[in-house]
């Protein structure tokens, strides 16, 4: 039960904090040598790629099996496009991991954690967190790997995208949320 309240400030905290999440995501994309075609959106384009992002993570870290798909469907397409825009894998991802650390910083800098159990809490919700952010990065590399398929021939009825998922589905949902609570 205190882990569910401490997680749901957490998110809470995630949800309500998307904007300003999001403009410290955009400081560091665009001061990071590591991201330099992001640096030339303006801050309204960046602001589209992170805000939504942050603003379901609360949504879309359940184990609830459908969101998959959903989760999926987004960082694809997303991916696609930043493709499609000439921006390398490697700067996506990184641009990714940052949306993370500074997901991270932000949790960390709001004096929730006072003790050593509500650490313990924190790190489980932590692992939750990497298991999104390491999904999100996979369906990236699969969207870059994909830019040469039309959208209708990924959507197609037991077609690239629904094997993919089958796939994906079939590893991760045994095996990494295993020991995560199953309600939050």
């Amino acid at each position: 039960m205190v882990f569910i309240m401490l997680y749901n400030r957490f998110i809470r905290i995630i949800e309500n904090h998307a904007d300003s999440l999001t403009k410290n995501w955009i400081k560091e994309i665009k001061s990071n040598s590591g991201t330099q075609n992001y640096a030339k959106l303006t801050d309204a384009e960046l602001h589209n790629i992170v805000y939504d992002v942050y603003k379901k993570l609360g949504h879309w870290i359940t184990k609830d099996e459908h969101l998959l798909k959903e989760i999926c469907e987004y960082f694809v397409a997303n991916a696609r496009k930043l493709s499609k825009e000439n921006f390398k894998l490697s700067e996506v991802i990184y641009a990714t991991i940052l949306a993370r650390v500074e997901l991270w910083k932000y949790l960390t800098s709001q004096g929730m954690i006072s003790d050593a159990v509500d650490l313990n809490r924190a790190m489980d919700f932590s692992q939750r967190i990497n298991y999104f952010f390491d999904k999100a990065i996979y369906f990236t590399t699969i969207g870059f790997e994909t830019t040469h398929l039309n959208d209708d021939d990924l959507n197609e009825p037991d077609g690239f995208f629904d094997k993919l998922f089958e796939s994906f589905k079939i590893l991760l949902i045994k095996d990494a949320t295993e020991n995560l609570p199953d309600k939050i």
